[in-house]
């Protein structure tokens, strides 16, 4: 047996071939590559990553400051510098938060901050959609599992109902000890781009926890230069800055670049960089890193970052009409825009749901929900779209995720409308072909 064809190997090949018999993707990064399709599958939501003027803001600062590439070490050592704590020094208020941290990615912020932060004796609550960075984050944490609760997704009456539990069972360590509960939400969930309702979250929260007993955690990662005053989020949006406490963006989005920032108190900021090995143990990202999110920021921040907002919140409008009214007519056994419902709603639901709905036009992430996710991902591939199908078990509806952004046309969006009509006409008809011949067989 060679040393590229091992026990380990064979064992590896059996589950990706059983994975494919089973229905599932197997993807790969190989290619076939497309060459230059309009982009309605990325997360590059304000096209900075593209965009001449973050170019040429970069190449400008690139010629001119002493240090550009790596970071030589990690933060605690060689990898540190006055470029990092401006950085951070500006993008903390910018968050409207005391302090800031940078991190490798997003993911990595996440994991090392439920991987550390929550101390022995204090209860996590996460919507069960929760990013799986911050659920392994949660399983590495000092917290045992019989701690960890989850809701129902966007349900703030089982928010509530989960809550009241968690004070009941934990009484002694939160209510009359020094415990913490911690409550982790997204922002805009980036599968069904839905918002949470983070409103009546922050609201419950304070009503029912006994004041400097809670900390919320909202992942900003798909809101971030996208919503709020200059582009600031999600929570600066909806105005409740100071009433959470730890926010986390990604600046590989609508940033245009890569890594993420934890926006949080100078406390948790020190103990992170002190006691999370994930974060205080790693190469610091590079000085190119620094110098193209300060660029970045100038232009989230600046007129240009409105206008490409506003860009983004038209393309978003039109692409959500013309879908839905071409769309309208098919089965939801073919394709559908609507998620199913998973619960009855109460009144406490249903008014959040209507407060959330006002905000879908600024969701740029648009579900294609149909349980032929793969063939319809396929379909546009052969068209020359970049697209993929979310099954089961990263999803529980199968799904292609369309994702538009401020720079795509009206003209692009049109034939990108036309596409998906031709694919789901010529799939009702194969699915009902399909049903007569069942039809004659059985009789």
């Amino acid at each position: 047996m060679s040393a590229q064809e091992t026990a380990l190997t064979k064992a590896l090949d059996g589950i990706l071939t059983h994975r494919k018999q089973s229905g599932l993707p197997v993807f790969s990064v190989d290619g076939p590559f497309l060459s230059s399709p309009p982009d309605f599958f990325s997360n590059d939501y304000l096209s900075l990553s593209t965009n001449p003027l973050l170019r040429e803001l970069f190449l400008r600062k690139a010629a001119s400051v002493p240090r550009l590439f790596g970071a030589t070490g990690c933060r605690l050592a060689t990898g540190n510098g006055e470029e990092y704590r401006s950085l951070e020094e500006r993008l903390a208020p910018f968050f409207q938060s005391p302090d800031a941290l940078l991190c490798t990615s997003g993911s990595v912020a996440n994991q090392g901050f439920w991987s550390s932060v929550p101390q022995p004796g204090d209860v996590l609550i996460f919507d069960q959609l929760t990013h799986f960075s911050s659920c392994d984050g949660a399983q590495l944490s000092q917290i045992p599992k019989d701690m960890q609760y989850t809701f129902e997704h966007n349900s703030v009456s089982s928010f509530k109902r989960c809550l009241e539990d968690v004070l009941k069972r934990h009484h002694a360590e939160i209510v009359q000890g020094t415990g913490t509960v911690f409550v982790a939400v997204e922002s805009l969930y980036s599968i069904d781009g839905d918002f949470s309702p983070l409103e009546d979250i922050v609201q419950i929260v304070e009503e029912l926890v006994p004041e400097g007993h809670a900390h919320i955690f909202v992942d900003e990662a798909h809101t971030s230069g996208v919503l709020g005053p200059n582009g600031r989020g999600y929570v600066a949006h909806l105005g409740l800055g100071e009433r959470v406490h730890t926010k986390m963006h990604t600046l590989g989005k609508a940033w245009g670049h890569q890594r993420g920032v934890l926006a949080t108190s100078s406390t948790v900021r020190k103990y992170l960089l002190n006691c999370c090995k994930a974060l205080g143990y790693t190469t610091c990202i590079a000085h190119t890193d620094i110098h193209v999110l300060n660029c970045s920021l100038d232009i989230i921040s600046g007129p240009k970052g409105q206008e490409l907002r506003d860009t983004l919140v038209h393309v978003v409008q039109y692409t959500r009409t013309h879908l839905g009214n071409a769309l309208r007519h098919f089965p939801a056994e073919i394709v559908s825009l609507t998620l199913p419902s998973t619960h009855p709603p109460d009144d406490l639901d249903r008014a959040a749901a209507v407060r959330r709905a006002e905000l879908k036009s600024y969701s740029p992430v648009i579900p294609l929900i149909t349980p032929h996710a793969i063939d319809l991902a396929d379909h546009l591939v052969r068209r020359g779209y970049n697209a993929a199908a979310l099954v089961y078990p990263v999803v529980n509806v199968s799904t292609v995720r369309v994702i538009v952004h401020a720079e795509n046309t009206e003209a692009e969006v049109d034939r990108f409308v036309e596409t998906v009509v031709e694919w789901a006409t010529a799939k009702m008809q194969t699915v009902s072909q399909e049903g007569q011949h069942v039809e004659e067989v059985s009789g």
